[in-house]
């Protein structure tokens, strides 16, 4: 029997760092021939090394831009008629859309998009035309779509995205699952920065509000702080933790200008310490495809509060791992905040029973599983046919 082989397309190294670490040396382990595509931003070829797996530095740009996007166009298809693979798995935006393209010019029977969030959802105008008339057709070329969440699946096909395909949804959903050994209160991992150690030390017995993200405007940071900010006339003690890379600075500004007493960590490679820290982790998005930043806190015994934005409401069973509360609604939020704030027991109840749920649910094997068979699955089906 012949060896299936895979090539794997995003548009940027660390989305495959992030995302598929172990998965890859799982599909090697499964009999594939594994091949990643990516911009690579200097360790791509550590990647593939530590996975067993080969990789191939094509650059794209995550933004629009025509004449790059030709040149990357005709990179992705000489590679791709290189390879010959069985099937292209594609993620991100940009990557989806021109590794399903380049995968139908080279004639790859098997062209899988999957589908991490709906980018345009928050645009209005001519940005979010462009958007969705570039979606849809990664979803035209591909043969399959793999929503990561159940929202997701039906928000696109509410928006018209998907003409005549159905979305697929394995399992409970999620890209990658979480590593429970590395997500766990009883792991080993570094103290958080001394910086962040001296904002948590000046006043101990306020409860600690954390975000863990992209800070841009569609994580709804606005929201969180609106949301602070009534909690503290309410009387309640806190302040706000955010960690992650900073990609707008007018959220930076409004965080800056905000009555809350806020530190901002920038973006971490270990983000365990500083999830262990907090008392309440808030995901105020206002769009998603799978939020994994909420497992793992869950992993971590951890209980959030999520907005009911699509695949943030995926994320979180209400009342028993977590809160979640209306969408850009700081109202909502604050209430959902003070609820968790004036009852440390239902904290505890929610984060040990969030810790229970992606044990049974989420762990990233059962999810690889999940894939690596919807994969084998559609190759044989094409095959067939």
């Amino acid at each position: 029997m012949s060896t299936k082989s895979v090539c794997l397309i995003v548009t940027a190294e660390v989305t495959a760092t992030t995302f598929y670490r172990g998965y890859l040396a799982y599909l090697r382990r499964s009999g594939w021939d594994v091949t990643l595509i990516a911009s690579s931003d200097g360790n791509l070829e550590e990647l593939g090394h530590s996975e067993g797996v080969q990789v191939v530095n094509v650059p794209m740009r995550r933004d629009p831009s025509p004449g790059d996007d030709l040149v990357s166009l005709v990179r992705l298809f000489k590679q791709l008629k290189r390879l010959k693979p069985d099937v292209v798995v594609t993620a991100t935006p940009k990557a989806g859309l021109l590794g399903t393209l380049s995968a139908l010019l080279a004639r790859v029977p098997v062209r899988v998009y999957q589908l991490w969030g709906i980018r345009f959802e928050t645009e209005t105008g001519p940005k979010r035309a462009m958007l969705k008339l570039l979606e849809s057709w990664s979803i035209r070329f591909s043969t399959q779509v793999v929503a990561n969440s159940d929202s997701l699946a039906r928000r696109a096909a509410d928006l018209g995205l998907l003409g005549r395909k159905q979305t697929v949804v394995l399992g409970p959903g999620s890209s990658h699952g979480v590593d429970l050994e590395r997500f766990s209160a009883d792991a080993e991992f570094p103290t958080v920065d001394s910086a962040t150690a001296k904002f948590l030390a000046r006043r101990p017995s306020a409860l600690v509000i954390g975000f863990v993200g992209r800070v841009h405007p569609d994580k709804g940071i606005r929201t969180l702080l609106q949301a602070l900010e009534i909690c503290a006339r309410q009387a309640l003690d806190v302040r706000l933790l955010v960690v992650g890379a900073f990609e707008s600075a007018d959220v930076v500004t409004q965080i800056e200008q905000s009555q809350i007493e806020t530190h901002l960590v920038g973006s971490v490679d270990d983000t365990r310490p500083y999830l262990r820290a907090m008392n309440i982790h808030c995901l105020p998005t206002r769009r998603e495809g799978f939020p994994n930043v909420v497992l793992e806190a869950a992993a971590m015994g951890l209980a959030t509060v999520a907005s009911d934005a699509t695949g943030a409401i995926d994320s979180v069973v209400d009342g028993e791992t977590g809160l979640l509360f209306v969408t850009d609604d700081a109202e909502s939020l604050a209430r959902a905040i003070t609820r968790l704030a004036v009852d440390k027991d239902l904290r505890s109840r929610l984060g040990t029973r969030a810790r229970a749920h992606v044990e049974a649910n989420f762990k990233r094997e059962k999810i690889w599983s999940l894939q690596e068979a919807n994969l084998s699955g559609h190759l044989a089906e094409r095959v067939a046919s």
